[in-house]
């Protein structure tokens, strides 16, 4: 049998991960759909919380704020990002988001290729200058 090239995936479907505080809600993950060209995960960030500067080796990503307020820095370059928002972020490029307003930020991420889950997410926010530009959380 094809395998069909879709997939709905219904709020109680959502895979759930809790990370350093903060709550993935996959929508799109290698474990929900093998055959999809990326992953997308809503990201529900603490008032205060943050994800520290990070890259992901093989992996492309685009992020959109869809509530919040989220300081967003690119290597050296911080800009704050509002609710419709969006940057898009190369592979292998340092970067970290943090919640710098009140309340959840809720924002969601797309990564892309597949080929590059293995690859994973290194975290280089213990060196420099990463360490220098903002305390990790």
């Amino acid at each position: 049998m094809m395998e069909r090239n879709w997939k709905f995936v219904k709020k109680k479907d959502l895979m759930f991960e809790k990370a350093l505080g903060r709550v993935h809600h996959w929508h799109y993950h290698p474990e929900i759909i093998k055959q999809a060209d990326s992953y997308m995960v809503k990201v529900v960030m603490p008032e205060g919380g943050g994800h520290n500067f990070h890259v992901h080796p093989e992996m492309h990503e685009i992020l959109y704020v869809l509530k919040g307020t989220a300081e967003q820095w690119i290597e050296d370059e911080m800009q704050i990002l509002e609710e419709g928002d969006s940057v898009y972020i190369g592979a292998n490029v340092a970067h970290g988001t943090f919640n710098a307003g009140k309340g959840e930020l809720e924002f969601l991420a797309i990564l892309s290729p597949p080929e590059g889950w293995e690859a994973g997410t290194v975290d280089v926010s213990e060196n420099a200058p990463y360490s220098e530009y903002r305390p990790r959380i």
